[in-house]
């Protein structure tokens, strides 16, 4: 062999054995490497909550195989991580976790989870005198929300509570009925002016009856949220509030512009059209804007057999602007101001047409700085109304309205101060303020060839208050509060001179002082339940009609009595529980127990006690007077159940049980029940909602029997009802388009009924469609 090819093969083999030892090499030196890097065959986990408590039964989900391990009551758990390249961490309670293997490099790992958010996490800015958690109220409290399917495509805002527990609400002749016409009355307490209505915390309760004459009088596209405590909250709202608080809460500027805009058409000729534009304009200010027109032709409500052809059917009209503009002050608080303008032309009656125009303003401007050490809350208010009326009467010779009756005007002015300052000291979260309204009425009414019949009079009040929310452990919370009011009417003035000569009376002054306590208590037996209980009163002072009004009404003489003193809630006491079940499942009940006394009562006197320079046109006369005590007791139930993310059923029954138990001019009133007040509300809901394919809810609301009059007469006793409703709607991009039919089976039911020859039918089936447009 030679030299050179010896050489060669050499280098071949020398080539191939260094590759070798190459290989080798990297091989030997790589090991190390790779098993320094390589996942180890075991993975374990620690799940605990914000407070490094364990928590146990957290599950260990891999897509396609389900649940491979939990945690145990030490909150750990063990699994095999080859061949996993995610798993989900859940919990009933909490919210769940995504996690990706390849991001952990440890055998060891420490999850925080954190609650899911369920109902009594909200916050409630009426059920206590400073925003709060509900699991920290000892009230019983519902809160929709907007968006909530009870807010969908509603007609009226007062639509919405029907499906409530505790909560009646009487519309009798749908649209074309008026806000002084709406009743909202809770827990049977069997007047809407025993209820307290709230309008972005300022009372719209009017000094006239002390209804509320506002439920037209606000966009419905303008809520944010609707909350609802029940049971009687004079303790930080005073007057009214017996059976309960209602507030109405609208939407404030946002960071996102607000653009929106609705329009629906259907039964009776009915048009509604809303718009809505707002926008947080920078750091400092925002502005948002609301405005809302409806219009309807009415229907014939009474039975064929009592409607006469020349009757006419009810119509209203109705425009509503809402506007609020905010500024914030760099770490200085908000500065809110809040302008409605509202405008009711209803027009409705039978034998005598009553052309009615109604203006109302609401006025706000409120200072907050929770930030503060001393944080203070000032409200300061000015409500305005101006109801004019027309009566005209059907002329049977000239067959037609031509006979004028009266013109009447009724200017209402309330204007008020709220002012609260909050204070934490440690566990105590203490609020004290104070409360000044006064309101003014007059009531100016002229009859055609007849004369002059005003009356005017005041209502003042001036309050004081104390509340503190207490932490007395982390799960034990109290509620206590105090109320002082002196309540006064003043000024009470009538004038008459239909009889020929010119009466002028002044009346005394009329007050007293009253004091209300709310004592309650809430325990979380677990993060999802709760059990609470409460004890408060309540009042309600007479407003100016019952004391100094002296005029027809309805069938009777209606006479005042500048004697009356306030509606008393002497008691009452609640026990419940809520609990909800992740998001799946959430229950609440309530069972109370109250007494009110010194209640208003028309009751009949004999003509020899009326004054002679009074015409009362031969009718009955009946005086307003403070008498008797009421006995209620019921139960309040709620419940709703999501099957799957987008289908949920819910159900609400409400049970009140009233008694008289004592009246002193008519004993045999006494063991009856109290009139208008069903022992038996029921309500439930079917409710379809994805985003991308419809919206779809079917509603169903039952009303017990009750009886018409005090007398519990089996003839004025009305009937059982049971009523459906349907929601459908259609998202295409940013419209909406939705269908809305109420009573849907076409029931005929009484709306309300007084007597065999003057009863009023609910409306019939009724059928909306419409197209709506949000950014």
């Amino acid at each position: 062999m030679k030299y050179s090819e010896y050489f060669t093969n050499c280098s071949k083999r020398f080539a191939q054995f260094l590759s070798v030892v190459i290989f080798f090499l990297l091989v030997v030196f790589h090991l190390p490497v790779s098993a320094q890097n390589a996942k180890p065959s075991d993975l374990n986990g620690l799940v605990t909550d914000s407070a490094n408590k364990p928590i146990a039964g957290v599950t260990v989900e891999i897509r396609e195989k389900g649940t491979v391990a939990s945690s145990d009551s030490s909150g750990n758990f063990a699994i095999s991580r080859s061949q996993i390249k995610f798993f989900t961490l859940r919990h009933i309670n909490y919210q769940s976790v995504e996690v990706d293997v390849d991001s952990i490099s440890s055998p060891s790992y420490h999850w925080v989870l954190h609650p899911k958010v369920n109902m009594l996490d909200l916050i409630s800015v009426t059920a206590s005198a400073k925003p709060i958690e509900l699991r920290k109220i000892s009230s019983s409290v519902s809160v929709l929300q907007k968006g909530a399917p009870e807010l969908r495509q509603i007609q009226t805002i007062d639509e919405a509570l029907a499906y409530l527990p505790g909560v009646s609400v009487d519309r009798s002749r749908g649209l074309t009925t008026t806000g002084t016409h709406t009743g909202v009355i809770m827990r049977g307490t069997g007047s809407a002016n025993r209820t307290l209505i709230l309008k972005d915390g300022v009372p719209i309760n009017d000094a006239y009856t002390g209804g509320v004459s506002e439920w037209n009088s606000l966009a419905g596209n303008s809520i944010e949220r609707i909350e609802v405590v029940r049971g009687p909250g004079s303790s930080i709202y005073g007057s009214n509030s017996m059976g309960g608080t209602i507030n109405l809460v609208t939407q404030s500027p946002s960071d996102k512009p607000t653009l929106g805009a609705d329009f629906r058409y259907g039964s009776m000729n009915t048009y509604q059209a809303s718009v809505k534009a707002g926008k947080q304009f920078s750091d400092r200010w925002g502005a948002i804007v609301f405005a809302e027109y409806k219009k309807t032709d009415g229907y014939a409500y009474m039975a064929d057999s009592l409607w006469k052809n020349y009757y006419v059917k009810p119509s209203m009209k109705l425009l509503n602007v809402n506007a609020k503009v905010s500024y914030h002050f760099l770490s200085a608080g908000t500065l809110t101001a809040i302008a409605d303008y509202n405008l009711q032309q209803p027009l409705s009656g039978t034998t005598t047409i009553y052309d009615d125009r109604s203006a109302a303003g609401n006025y706000q401007l409120r200072y907050t700085n929770p930030a503060a050490l001393y944080a203070p809350d000032v409200l300061v208010y000015y409500n305005v109304q101006d109801r004019e009326s027309n009566a005209i009467k059907w002329n049977q010779e000239s067959n037609a309205f031509d006979e004028r009756y009266y013109d009447s005007r009724v200017p209402l002015d309330t204007y008020g101060l709220i002012a609260k300052v909050h204070r934490t000291w440690g566990a105590n979260v203490v609020t004290v303020g104070a409360d000044i309204r006064f309101t003014e009425v007059v009531s100016r009414k002229y009859y055609y060839e007849q004369g002059i019949q005003d009356f005017t009079g005041r209502q003042d009040f001036v309050s004081f208050f104390v509340n503190d929310d207490l932490d007395i452990t982390d799960r034990l919370h109290a509620n206590i509060g105090l109320r002082y009011d002196h309540w006064a009417n003043r000024n009470g003035k009538f004038f008459d001179n239909m009889s020929g000569n010119d009466i002028a009376i002044s009346y005394d002054n009329a007050s007293s002082d009253i004091v209300n306590p709310k004592v309650g208590i809430s325990y979380d037996l677990l993060r999802n339940l709760r059990i609470r209980a409460v004890y408060a009163t309540g009042f309600r002072a007479p407003s100016s009609f019952y004391m100094y009004n002296a005029a027809p009404l309805g069938s009777s003489f209606r006479l005042g009595n500048p004697r009356l003193k306030p509606e008393r809630m002497r008691y009452s006491y609640d026990i419940g529980v809520d609990f909800q079940l992740s998001d799946k499942l959430e229950l609440s009940g309530t069972l109370y127990t109250s007494q009110y006394s010194d209640f208003l009562a028309a009751v009949l006197i004999d003509a020899n006690e009326v004054p002679a320079y009074l015409d009362v046109k031969g009718l009955p006369i009946r005086q307003y007077i403070n008498i008797g005590k009421v006995n209620l007791w019921g139960a309040e139930s709620f419940a709703r159940y999501r099957l799957t993310p987008d289908f949920s059923v819910q159900a609400s029954y409400f049970y009140n049980s009233s008694e008289i138990k004592r009246y002193e001019t008519n004993p045999e009133y006494e063991g009856n029940d109290m009139s208008d007040n069903p022992s038996h509300n029921m309500s439930g809901a079917f409710i379809f909602d994805r985003t991308q394919l419809f919206h779809l809810s079917l509603w169903g609301r039952h009303t017990g029997a009750y009886y018409g009059d005090l007398e519990n007469t089996p003839e004025r006793t009305m009937p059982a009802v049971t009523v459906f409703d349907i929601r459908l709607g259609k998202a295409i991009g940013p419209l909406t388009l939705n269908v809305n039919v109420t009573n849907l089976f076409d029931k005929r039911y009484y709306g309300s009924y007084t007597s065999p020859t003057s009863y009023y039918y609910a409306p019939g089936r009724s059928v909306f469609a419409g197209i709506s447009y949000q950014l």
